[in-house]
């Protein structure tokens, strides 16, 4: 009997957890890059989303300019608390944690430094659907 109680108990503990889950409805949307300046342009982008849906899921996709590139692909999830976004994404094997500014249903990425890259950028990113 105590195993049973124990295992409703669970199933009513994570129904508790989905249920308080924060909606991002009012916040989701494709945001595009369009302002960039630093080491990177606008220019240097055949396109360059954040894609936020409802649920706390983001997609980021971007595509250089030049040559022959790859796109860049990553999917995760992500939190609004204040005037921040944290954002959590995994490529391949690698976890990322990014933070950035949500400021009047924009997101602000200043003086971020890419090491591998010895690139510094700020970025801005506004809603488009």
């Amino acid at each position: 009997m105590k195993k049973i109680f124990l295992i409703v108990l669970v199933f009513v503990f994570m129904g508790l957890l989905v249920a308080c889950k924060r909606s991002y409805k009012e916040e989701a949307g494709i945001y595009e890059l369009y302002e960039m300046s630093g080491d990177l342009s606008l220019e240097d982008f055949s396109y360059y989303y954040i894609q936020l849906n409802e649920q706390g899921e983001v997609l980021v996709k971007s595509l250089g300019a030049h040559g022959d590139q790859e796109e860049y692909t990553a999917f995760g999830t992500f939190k609004i608390s204040g005037s921040s976004i944290h954002i959590y994404t995994k490529v391949g094997f690698t976890r990322i944690k990014e933070s950035y500014d949500y400021i009047n249903g924009e997101i602000h990425m200043i003086d971020v430094y890419l090491e591998g890259y010895d690139i510094t950028f700020t970025a801005k990113f506004r809603r488009s659907i």
